[in-house]
């Protein structure tokens, strides 16, 4: 693979070429926005509404039994 170098530099002086450009970041309109938004509520509506998997919910009555959660968790603010 042939590479542009500076002679006088020696093959570690590679030239990088003409910079390019980075594509420009759309900007989207309000109205896209509430659309985005009403989709991802309908579609975590769906996931919301979907049973509790039987290995979840005993893990989770588990850890309700024996107090909850540990030292660590009870410091640090919930997310």
């Amino acid at each position: 693979m042939a590479h542009d170098y500076d002679e006088e530099a020696g093959p570690a002086a590679i030239r990088a070429g003409p910079r390019q450009a980075e594509p420009r970041r759309a900007s989207v309109d309000a109205g896209a926005r509430v659309r985005i938004g009403l989709e991802l509520q309908r579609h975590y509506a769906q996931v919301l509404a979907l049973p509790i998997p039987d290995h979840l919910r005993a893990l989770v009555d588990t850890l309700a039994e024996s107090g909850g959660m540990s030292e660590r968790a009870e410091r640090e603010p919930s997310r």
